[in-house]
């Protein structure tokens, strides 16, 4: 008897790990007239990816432009990035999670022309795609997070990162997310290394707010957070992650789906 219910409590795991969300991140570089590129890509292909999420076939699709403070664009930098979450890593890395080839059935043929005319107007010259799996994750209620950044990082103890952000940072930010204009928080870790290079990140949190200067504000700590001394004197980050993170860039939410209908 015993041996049943061990095997049914590793049966029960496994099937947990693999239902844990997943998404990717698959980051661009376009060229030439980048007006078109967002208007195939937020009117027009939006509405192929809005129906993959109606028919469940993703979760969620969105296209973020990465925000430059600098003047003159850096040559050579990704300047977009795909986002694409789904159940499981069966689905996105099944057949139905290419939902652009079904475009045809949900677009008009004046649309689809529409799609080959804005098309022939910039390039891709650049991109990457990268697959994270979701350790935890929250929502605020009241409305869609319209900013985002990812915090990227390599800590020394990925396990004990992950298991105080879901013991200590979520509570914390649950509970103050109204307070700050936040509206999504998560944390999770990279599957996907594209070379032997040991310098990659391994783990990404984001966060998500309602403008850029929510966010900014967040960065400077210009609004005084309840309970956040008494969360830093908890943490073990300085143990878990000694470098911090080591790139948060900032993204703008050009489109987003909405939630399966």
């Amino acid at each position: 008897m015993k041996k049943i219910l061990l095997l049914i409590a590793v049966l029960c795991t496994v099937q947990m790990a693999n239902a844990q969300k997943v998404f990717s991140l698959h980051t661009v570089k376009i060229e030439g007239d980048l007006k078109a590129f967002e208007k195939l890509e937020t009117e027009l292909n939006a509405k192929a990816a809005q129906e993959a999420v109606n028919k469940g076939d993703i979760l969620y699709w969105g296209l973020f432009k990465i925000q430059q403070f600098n003047q003159l664009e850096i040559p050579g930098e990704y300047n977009y990035v795909f986002v694409q979450w789904a159940n499981n890593i069966d689905d996105l890395l099944g057949s139905k999670s290419a939902w652009w080839l079904n475009a045809s059935k949900v677009l008009t043929p004046a649309e689809m022309e529409q799609t080959k005319t804005l098309g022939a107007s910039f390039k891709w010259t650049k991109d990457m795609r990268n697959i994270f799996v979701v350790d935890d994750e929250a929502y605020d209620a009241g409305g869609q997070a319209e900013y985002f950044q990812f915090n990227f990082g390599r800590p020394v103890n990925t396990a004990g990162f992950i298991a105080e952000n879901k013991a200590l940072w979520k509570p914390f930010f649950v509970k103050n997310m109204s307070k700050i204009n936040m509206k999504v928080w998560g944390v999770g870790r990279r599957l996907t290394f594209p070379t032997k290079d040991t310098s990659y990140n391994t783990i990404m949190s984001w966060d998500g707010f309602k403008s850029l200067e929510d966010i900014m504000k967040f960065r400077i700590g210009g609004t005084p957070i309840p309970g956040y001394n008494e969360v830093i004197q908890k943490s073990k980050m300085t143990t878990y992650i000694p470098e911090g993170f080591t790139y948060s860039p900032i993204f703008k939410v050009l489109k987003g789906t909405t939630a399966k209908k």
